[in-house]
């Protein structure tokens, strides 16, 4: 079974991302901050999809991202929920180590659009 953590302030967000993505089979956990994290990946191990908001009032964020992305490896892929298309805000989250956007407020056929290119197999050619 696929893990997934989701980061965000807000525990509306949270709950409904948690709700969502246990229905679709995915081991879901929480947390309120990315420095949360940290200790939660030395605890349970790298997931397999870190979802984590970011906005350009959060100074951090950025480096937070990087420093996971640092300590889980190449494995785990991050997905940012991010309140509107920012390029400045998407450059620094791509360097960090970002891989996809999710827009806030979303529902549940934009989160699955979003992770699907996470969530599906790898086709391997013969």
């Amino acid at each position: 079974m696929k893990t997934c953590l989701i980061i965000d302030e807000a525990p509306v967000i949270r709950k409904i991302a948690f709700r969502l993505l246990s229905r679709d089979g995915l081991d879901v956990d929480t947390l309120e901050t990315p420095s949360e994290a940290f200790e939660w990946i030395d605890s349970n191990g790298a997931p397999d999809i870190l979802i984590v908001a970011a906005s350009t009032q959060d100074k951090t964020v950025v480096d937070e991202i990087k420093r996971l992305r640092e300590r889980a490896g190449p494995s785990m892929h991050i997905v940012a929920m991010i309140v509107e298309a920012n390029l400045g805000l998407m450059t620094r989250l791509r360097r960090a180590g970002v891989e996809g956007y999710l827009y806030k407020p979303f529902d549940r056929t934009l989160l699955e659009e979003s992770l699907r290119p996470f969530l599906e197999p790898v086709a391997v050619s013969a």
